[in-house]
């Protein structure tokens, strides 16, 4: 039952993660959106994985973490009038930055006691 209520957990967070990107696509990646946004997209889709799955494994992260790189990646290709202009450089930015709030959210920083 755990492993399912991963999975589910999953699921979701990467079907929030394409449906962010839908909605932050509409959005230019200039100023300082890149740095605010990034963190904040990979932080609900860490939250989401958590709060559903509950699980905290190093694989559930990395699928977590993957999901929010590859929807800010999808939200910059859509800014870029999908691919008839150049991604924009700071979409390169953002979505480390996704990738790690997500990572960090759902693994837990070291040496402190992750709550579910």
């Amino acid at each position: 039952m755990t492993t399912l209520r991963a999975g589910f957990g999953v699921v979701c967070g990467v079907a929030a993660a394409a449906l962010g990107a839908l909605i932050l696509g509409e959005y230019e990646f200039t100023g300082s959106l890149p740095f605010v946004a990034g963190p904040l997209f990979g932080l609900v889709i860490g939250e989401i994985v958590v709060g559903i799955g509950r699980a905290r494994s190093v694989l559930v992260a990395t699928i977590g973490a993957t999901a929010a790189f590859a929807g800010i990646v999808w939200a910059g290709w859509i800014d870029s009038s999908e691919g008839v202009e150049p991604v924009k450089a700071l979409v390169w930015v953002a979505a480390p930055l996704a990738a790690a709030a997500a990572l960090l959210r759902i693994v837990g920083l070291p040496g402190r006691t992750p709550r579910a």
